[in-house]
């Protein structure tokens, strides 16, 4: 078949992420700024038993900060940022506390901030990604799940086992391992895979060196994925990912014609969630040379630009519908 989904968004070689977790306000001091500056969208990650209270669990670094209210995390949404459900309490969520931790926390959340959750992210650590949690996440309409695990995210990858890649000053005992900047980038440029950072509120010096970098860190992780990724990074919130990975995953293409006049195309969806609020492909397509000399694609009889990315190949990004059409002629 001549008509392929690319992996990635816009056709990009590997994708970047960052998150924070608690979405405290003192992101505002430098990390909202940065971001700002380098046009890179971050995530924050809401402990929802706490929106805009002062922090006071157990014995955390970060006691005495204060989390973001839902209002507050409506200003960064605007600023093109995501929101996760980081539990209702940060706690060690037992077979019995799912209903609140999972199904209770989204539905305040989404009320909190107007708009819908569908990524949780484990509080702590793995074992807050455990079998009952995870199931609990299916069952309340979650599209995916963070963990904390270092390693790449790759495009046939399962979403209910997110990795993130700790963007911390110094790893725990017994690694003691120093800051990276270009930390797997080159691997994700080799595999085509997407990078999840997490860390929590950057600040001159890490509030905790096995828990958070630097803002000097922060920016100079930006500088180097922009500057390494070039034209092939794409720099998105988790859920515009996770859009586009099950869009992908769930979009079958039939063949209507293929001819030396005509290629045109029909897409179904199998199995799309209605919760994937955006639904946006990018498309390649193999064509006679003739046809690459004023690039189009025809979407539904309309039609729209597209790019030529290699001699008799046109790329394409639309926004698609099951049953729409997709043609290409000259």
């Amino acid at each position: 078949m001549s008509l392929h989904i690319c992996n990635w968004k816009h056709g990009k070689r590997w994708v970047y992420s960052i998150t924070y977790d608690e979405a405290l306000i003192e992101l505002h001091r430098f990390a909202v700024p940065i971001h700002e500056e380098y046009g890179i969208p971050g995530h924050l990650e809401a402990v929802v038993g706490h929106l805009g209270k002062i922090r006071q669990l157990g014995a955390s670094s970060y006691n005495g900060f204060r989390h973001m209210s839902g209002e507050e995390m409506r200003d960064m949404i605007a600023r093109g940022w995501g929101v996760g459900n980081h539990s209702w309490s940060h706690e060690v969520i037992k077979p019995d506390m799912v209903d609140r931790e999972i199904g209770e926390a989204r539905k305040v959340l989404e009320e909190a901030i107007g708009s819908p959750i569908t990524l949780f992210c484990s509080p702590g650590n793995n074992v807050n990604m455990a079998d009952h949690v995870l199931a609990a996440c299916r069952k309340h309409g979650y599209l995916g799940a963070m963990s904390l695990t270092d390693a790449l995210n790759r495009p046939g990858d399962e979403l209910f086992w997110l990795n993130r890649t700790a963007l911390h000053d110094q790893f725990y005992e017994p690694f003691y391992s120093e800051f990276d900047p270009f930390r797997n980038i080159r691997h994700a440029q080799e595999d085509g895979g997407w990078i999840i950072d997490y860390c929590h509120c950057p600040l001159e010096k890490p509030v905790h060196r096995n828990k958070d970098c630097s803002e000097s860190q922060l920016r100079r992780r930006f500088e180097t994925v922009l500057s390494e990724g070039n034209d092939e990074v794409w720099c998105a919130v988790p859920e515009e990912v996770m859009f586009y990975h099950l869009t992908r995953r769930h979009t079958r293409i039939e063949t209507i014609a293929d001819t030396p006049q005509e290629k045109r195309y029909r897409l179904r969806f199998d199995g799309l969630s209605e919760r994937v609020a955006c639904r946006t492909l990018t498309l390649d397509a193999d064509v006679p040379a003739a046809w690459c000399r004023e690039p189009k694609v025809w979407v539904n009889g309309d039609a729209q630009p597209a790019s030529l990315v290699w001699p008799r190949s046109l790329r394409a990004t639309v926004d698609v519908a099951d049953g729409m059409e997709i043609a290409f002629h000259e």
